[in-house]
């Protein structure tokens, strides 16, 4: 894929193919990713094309995104913004889901990325998320619903602290999404499974959650998804951790070698503190 990434003359292409092995490779290309769709902006922005700048626009969120880094994530959030936006105008506000969760995705992520403002980011996802789904009920696509369902999921499950009723509303979410999420689909699936896990780890339902991380893992593992199958032996860890399972430590420290052989130090940082 490096290759490819090398040979291809359109930035925009070359920005997708290293986000795409980012997920395998790691950081080196990450930063392939984001100088490529920095080549890419002029380009896009000045082509006309709504499609184009709309590939431009997600591609360049997703990539800052996962910088794990406070400036670089606050402009994602931006671009994600614009790109709701874009498809509002050019494809109809019901178009915009999928685009609105990943606005949601990058607030929650910000919360963990920024704990000081956490407060601030998950109320304005849940603000977010409330015409998201009110969206997706109005456009009744299972679909639609299902990545609405699990994104506010994710968010309630965030900001619950200890409060049960929370995390039981936000397991409810993900049960309806699992329920509705389409066949052809099962990486979405497998990745919305770690928030409906977690949730159930939160609720003490151990044995369930272990069932849906193991679910999960083997979508990642298929796909050579080195970067979400260590967040699922991270949540793997913990739910073993909670079972008294001495697999818990050995998972851990599967989930921490593959952030770092992944060049992901926020997260590796993260993981090593996850049972202590």
């Amino acid at each position: 894929m490096s290759a490819g990434v090398a040979t291809t003359a359109d930035p925009l292409h070359a920005g997708w193919a290293a986000l795409r092995a980012f997920f395998s490779d790691g950081t080196d290309a990450l930063e392939r990713a984001l100088g490529a769709f920095e080549a890419a902006e002029g380009p896009a922005r000045g082509s006309g094309d709504p499609s184009r700048l709309t590939l431009w626009l997600l591609g360049q969120a997703t990539a800052l995104r996962y910088t794990r880094k406070p400036e670089p994530m606050e402009a994602a959030l931006e671009r994600a913004r614009e790109l709701v936006n874009l498809i509002a105008r050019t494809q109809g506000e019901a178009a915009t889901i999928s685009s609105r969760t990943l606005v949601e995705a990058i607030a929650r992520d910000l919360a963990d990325v920024i704990p000081a403002q956490a407060a601030e980011y998950l109320a304005d996802g849940l603000a977010y998320s409330d015409r998201t789904v009110r969206l997706a009920k109005k456009a009744g696509r299972d679909e639609w619903l299902a990545v609405a369902a699990a994104s506010r999921g994710d968010l309630l499950l965030r900001s619950a602290a200890a409060d049960r009723r929370t995390v039981r509303r936000a397991a409810a979410l993900h049960e309806d999404a699992r329920r509705r999420w389409p066949a052809r689909d099962p990486y979405g699936r497998a990745q919305a499974g770690l928030g409906y896990a977690e949730a159930l780890l939160a609720l003490h339902e151990d044995a369930k959650a272990e069932l849906i991380v193991r679910e999960a893992l083997a979508i990642f593992l298929a796909n050579t998804d080195r970067y979400h199958e260590a967040g699922g032996r991270l949540l793997l860890a913990r739910v073993l951790y909670a079972l008294d399972e001495s697999d818990a430590l050995d998972e851990q420290a599967a989930a921490v070698a593959l952030y770092r052989r992944l060049g992901c130090r926020w997260e590796a940082s993260r993981a090593e503190a996850a049972l202590s």
